[in-house]
């Protein structure tokens, strides 16, 4: 059983570092459909992927907060949901 949900905690919710990348992944429901989304740090931005899927380009704004520079226009709010994940808000 704990190694049942230790996996399940492993596949959902992660926090992956090496020496190259940093990377948050969690659950995000967007249109009304669950997917698997991770942020992946890159120089000043983060790169996000919906299902391994590239979605959006997002960086910190000290004056507006979480906003995205690139990609398909996501709502604001789907915005700062990836942004209080990555801010580690929603563990």
């Amino acid at each position: 059983m704990l190694k049942i949900l230790v996996f399940y905690e492993i596949i959902f919710k992660f926090v992956y570092m090496d020496n190259e990348q940093c990377s948050v992944a969690f659950e995000i429901k967007y249109s009304g459909t669950l997917f698997f989304c991770e942020a992946q740090l890159q120089v000043y931005s983060y790169k996000v992927y919906f299902n391994n899927r590239y979605m959006a380009d997002m960086e910190y704004d000290a004056a507006a907060g979480w906003i995205q520079t690139n990609g398909t226009l996501l709502p604001t709010a789907t915005i700062e949901e990836i942004g209080a994940h990555i801010d580690g808000q929603l563990d």
